[in-house]
């Protein structure tokens, strides 16, 4: 099955030559024309974010400014200075259309950022000018890419950020009702992500092709694909079921709460990573103008999804110990902190694209000579 097949090519030849056309395709400085519309968009989002912080009611808006410091471990110190200085500066509007208004704006700055990165894609996949989208075409499917994109980071979010409130909130108040929710949440996410990984395998196995004597084969990955995926959705709800009774009828000891939080703490992470992976394989199916049946898409964007926050961590640490940008550039040192990891992350993304495209095409040669 190539999804796990792909995982044989990795080596370091294939990394050699996703450098090389990385550098023949000007990743680089297409990852630099992302970084600066992100740039550009970026301030408009965190607007558009802190007002619908506003929207929430008092007592809810300090507890969720509070979750949110979980991301710092992301951000460069810098980074994450100048935007809790440019929040405390914005103040907080309960207007629901001066919020909608907003949104409209970072959605349309943002879909510079998706537009940048759809020209990459159509470099990298090679794809001919004829081939590519017209101009409003391609603002058109930029601007949906960047409303799909939010959504998926909002789930990411929800994760990380709601998904601990809630819980926290149980934990002082008590709330079987609300930890109840909260647990049905997470199992209905444990399941859809079961069902959309199986709809994958299915279709990875679909497309490999097997010789006649050999083409029950095929029927039978199917069939213990599904199985697989049934019994594991059974499982989870006889979970969903043993853990909702103790919830019920037990008197909700702190330390039982104190439990599901750290298993929540545990997993909210991995699954959110998986947002982003998803987000990524959005990008990548949908971004490019033509897409070759052959090429996968989501090994590399999990690839590209953990890497960038691996890249993102070391760059942290670099700024925080060695980095010298605020002596030799002043006030603006933070900013450029800022464009170096849009950059780097913008990168990152391109180079999960690329590599789909090599192993793509190592395993095109492979069945050929087969």
């Amino acid at each position: 099955m190539f999804f796990f097949n792909f995982w044989s090519y990795l080596n370091w030849a294939t990394l050699k030559n996703t450098i090389l056309y990385a550098l023949k395709n000007r990743l680089t400085g297409l990852a630099s024309e992302m970084a600066f519309h992100g740039m550009l968009g970026l301030f408009p989002a965190i607007l558009a974010i802190v007002n619908a912080i506003g929207l929430f009611e008092i007592s809810l808006r300090s507890n969720l400014v509070n979750s949110a410091i979980r991301f710092t471990g992301i951000f460069p110190p810098k980074v994450w200075e100048l935007l809790l200085d440019f929040i405390a500066q914005v103040k907080l509007s309960e207007e629901k259309n001066w919020f909608s208004f907003i949104f409209l704006i970072a959605i349309w700055f943002f879909s510079g950022v998706l537009s940048a990165a759809m020209n990459a894609l159509d470099r990298i996949y090679q794809v001919p000018e004829s081939l590519q989208r017209s101009f409003g075409e391609h603002k058109f499917v930029a601007i949906l890419l960047t409303i799909g994109t939010f959504f998926l980071l909002t789930i990411a979010s929800f994760l990380l950020i709601i998904g601990d409130f809630l819980l926290r909130l149980a934990l002082q108040q008590n709330w079987v009702s609300l930890l109840l929710i909260t647990w049905k949440i997470f199992t209905i996410i444990f399941i859809l992500t079961i069902i959309a990984t199986a709809v994958y395998l299915i279709n990875q196995v679909r497309q490999i092709s097997f010789k006649v004597n050999k083409k029950n084969n095929k029927y039978i990955l199917i069939s213990l694909i599904s199985v697989s995926g049934i019994v594991l959705i059974q499982l989870i709800y006889y979970l969903f079921l043993l853990v909702s009774s103790l919830i019920i009828n037990s008197n909700l000891e702190k330390t039982f709460i104190t439990l599901l939080i750290s298993i929540w703490r545990l997993l909210s992470f991995p699954l959110a990573l998986g947002i982003i992976a998803v987000a990524f394989a959005f990008i990548y199916r949908f971004g490019t103008s033509y897409w070759n049946k052959v090429t996968p898409i989501m090994p590399g964007a999990i690839l590209a999804s953990i890497s960038w926050v691996v890249v993102s961590g070391l760059f942290r640490l670099y700024v925080a110990h060695v980095g010298v940008y605020n002596q030799l550039y002043g006030a603006i040192g933070t900013i450029i902190v800022l464009m170096l990891w849009l950059h780097l992350s913008s990168l990152v993304m391109l180079l999960g694209a690329q590599l789909n495209i090599i192993v793509g095409e190592i395993k095109q040669k492979k069945f050929k000579n087969n």
